[in-house]
């Protein structure tokens, strides 16, 4: 029978993940651009990338599907450290609050007005796997079939943390609106804009129907 060991989870509940992260060298640093309330992306160095969810109780990695509590990010991020080790470490950080520095985005304009295409140019396309993948197939129930179909269109793109991107096209085949659906995230891009549906304006029947002369719906 395994004893209940209070300040296990205590540690669990008084350590914020981002905490262990912004002190362990060479620190994480939060990218608030692709950030949510919900979900804090940090990076470090080239494809390194974990979330932080669940208010700083939990992190999960979106190349991977390794997830879990502060316990396991710390041996995630020191394989060698048995649990003895790992709880003492932990103990350093009680109580502490993450000061979220920013990650270096030197030569990427963070201007959030700039058009809605050329951001959606900025964007993978998605593949088999990827976040973005994993979340149409597991949380949204689409078919494999169905997102490639969508990737090959070029319709949908691989989003921030997971998320999709779904884009909306003007007359002359232009991005003019971007759809973002994700785990944590329902929303848009801003400066965006986008149509329900759009009516030729060549036939006689159609310049009939709104002409000023009709009297009566029929």
């Amino acid at each position: 029978m395994i004893r209940h060991d209070p300040e296990i989870e205590e540690l669990r509940d008084k350590v914020h993940c981002a905490v262990v992260l912004e002190r362990k060298p060479p620190p994480w640093k939060l990218d608030r651009k692709e950030s949510t309330k919900l979900s804090l992306k940090y990076r470090r160095g080239k494809g390194e990338i974990l979330i932080v969810s669940h208010a700083g109780r939990g992190w999960w990695d979106p190349t991977s599907d390794a997830k879990g509590d502060v316990f396991r990010l710390v041996q995630k991020l020191e394989p060698g450290l048995s649990f003895g080790h790992v709880r003492k470490r932990l103990r350093e950080f009680a109580g502490l609050s993450p000061s979220f520095p920013s990650v270096d985005r030197a030569g990427r304009r963070q201007d959030p007005d700039r058009p809605v295409a050329d951001r959606w140019a900025e964007r993978r396309a998605v593949w088999s796997n990827s976040p973005t993948w994993r979340y149409l197939r597991r949380k949204r129930g689409l078919s494999a079939a169905i997102i490639e179909a969508a990737a090959v269109a070029s319709v949908l793109r691989e989003g921030p943390v997971g998320s999709a991107w779904f884009a909306h096209f003007d007359r002359a085949g232009a991005v003019a609106h971007v759809d973002v659906r994700g785990p944590t995230y329902k929303g848009s891009l801003m400066g965006g804009a986008k149509s329900l549906f759009r009516l030729s304006l060549k036939g006689r029947r159609f310049r009939d129907w709104f002409s000023p002369r009709r009297r009566s719906m029929p």
